[in-house]
């Protein structure tokens, strides 16, 4: 599902001599597209605040749990005293503290929702230590937001260069850095260059010629 991980098929054992294709991932960019989200904001009592969202499997303040939970509440610390908001999408531990500036949604298990959150942040944060795709990046860019995060394998090898910045695993300072370059970039095709590269039909089409040829 990406050229990372192809390298990865390359080199094992079982897999190198076999022949090798990379198929992305398929998004539905009928739910996962741009939205109005004046009513979302709203709900959460939003002004002018920029925003930074984090969808995750799972958040954890374990500095070694693999989905980087901990770098997200790091980030969230260096940036408390800007005008700036985190929300966080996913299951998380009971009675987790977190700084003011998070938000957590717990589990979004409609689609739309979260892509609604994707096109309210100015910012998608991605923090695992290894990805072999990324449905978030992947979702983000279908709905209009920009991805910082860190080099995971997969993510920076899959990601619309012009869109998406990556810097070395654990590295807040360049994650800080990132997300404040992401918010002054104008963001104008993201959506449409990003449905034509993940978009679900894509994905058939390719799956599709393979079991032709």
């Amino acid at each position: 599902v990406s050229s990372w991980l192809n390298e990865r098929a390359n080199q094992s054992e079982i897999l190198r001599n076999k022949i090798n294709t990379i198929v992305l991932n398929g998004v539905d960019t009928k739910i996962f597209r741009p939205y109005d989200v004046t009513d979302l904001r709203k709900k959460h009592k939003l002004s002018n605040e920029k925003i930074i969202f984090h969808p995750t499997a799972f958040f954890s303040d374990d500095p070694n749990h693999i989905k980087g939970g901990y770098f997200v509440l790091q980030v969230a610390e260096r940036l408390k005293k800007k005008n700036i908001k985190i929300f966080v999408a996913g299951p998380y531990v009971k009675n987790l503290p977190v700084p003011r500036n998070v938000v957590l949604l717990g589990n979004i298990s409609n689609q739309k929702t979260l892509a609604e959150y994707y096109s309210m942040a100015d910012v998608t944060l991605l923090t695992s230590k290894r990805e072999t795709f990324s449905m978030v990046l992947a979702e983000s860019l279908c709905c209009g937001t920009r991805v910082v995060g860190f080099e995971a394998g997969g993510p920076e090898s899959i990601a619309l260069p012009q869109y998406c910045s990556f810097v070395k695993y654990g590295d807040i300072y360049g994650l800080e850095e990132n997300i404040f370059e992401s918010f002054r970039e104008p963001c104008v095709n993201i959506a449409n260059d990003a449905a034509e590269e993940y978009s679900k039909e894509r994905m058939v089409k390719q799956y599709y010629e393979i079991y032709k040829s």
